[in-house]
């Protein structure tokens, strides 16, 4: 019997170097890398993509629509430039609906506008706001990592996930 005759939970059943995963695996690597190139050209290991599969029945539609690990609520372009707009307005009617209403650009008169989405405590006086101004955001974001380097390194040395986090190695200390 072959992976294809076999249902998402039968597959998910299966050892994860099990024979049958393989063009289950193959094939999600080639769209992936396929929909992410030029983007990206990271090389994605049989452990993540068998956990990525099983975590979605083995559909590897699914696994390739809506799948993106992060939630994006918002993408805010300030200062734009010229030509980005009529470029945009040419792959705006690829991009799913609910991305469209994510985008927003904001052009060169951003203050007006970036209060809209933006609490003026969060955003730095350079962008019309009363929060801590950007040399001061950059520089608390470079401690944090630096102050997470050894869980930094652990997510590196495990690109699978499997990782243990002892107290203090988080990013949140």
């Amino acid at each position: 019997m072959d992976g294809s005759q076999l249902t998402g939970p039968q597959l998910n059943d299966l050892p994860d170097d099990s024979e049958l995963l393989r063009p289950y695996v193959s094939g999600l690597r080639q769209r992936a890398r396929a929909q992410l190139l030029p983007l990206c050209t990271l090389d994605f290991s049989d452990g993540f993509l068998i956990r990525f599969l099983r975590a979605r029945d083995f559909d590897v539609e699914l696994a390739l629509k809506d799948s993106f690990p992060l939630k994006v609520r918002g993408i805010h372009l300030i200062n734009e430039p010229m030509f980005f707009r009529p470029v945009f307005a040419m792959l705006r009617p690829f991009l799913p609906e609910k991305i469209k209403q994510r985008i927003h650009m904001h052009g060169s008169d951003f203050c007006d506008t970036l209060t809209d989405f933006f609490p003026l405590s969060l955003l730095p006086p350079e962008y019309g706001g009363e929060g801590p101004d950007i040399e001061e955001a950059c520089q608390e974001w470079t401690n944090q990592l630096l102050q997470s380097e050894k869980l930094l390194e652990q997510i590196a040395a495990h690109p699978t996930g499997d990782i243990g986090v002892a107290p203090g190695d988080s990013a949140s200390t």
